[in-house]
C-alpha cells in the first residue's frame, strides 16, 4: 500500500495545473502540499473560482517536495 504524502491542485476538472501559468498558488509540479497546508491553501482561494485537489501518494512523482504553502501569490 502507497503511503499519502499530500495534495496537488487542480482546475474543476480535475487537470493538474500546479507549475502552469494558471495554478494560483505558484506552487512548481513536483511539490506537494503538506495535508494541512492543503486546507489552508485552499480555505484562502478566491471564491469565484473552482479548484480541487488531487492526492499524490508516494511513487506518483519521481522526486517530490514536501511543502507548507501558505501564501497565494
Amino acid at each position: 500500500m502507497r503511503g499519502l504524502l499530500g495534495f496537488q491542485i487542480t482546475d474543476a476538472t480535475g487537470t493538474n495545473i500546479q507549475g502552469d501559468d494558471n495554478d494560483p498558488i505558484g506552487l512548481a509540479s513536483f511539490e506537494v502540499m503538506s495535508p494541512l497546508s492543503a486546507i489552508a491553501v485552499m480555505a484562502g482561494l478566491p471564491a469565484d473560482h473552482s479548484y480541487l485537489l488531487q492526492p499524490i501518494y508516494q511513487g506518483d512523482i519521481e522526486e517530490p517536495v514536501i511543502v507548507n504553502a501558505t501564501v497565494i501569490r
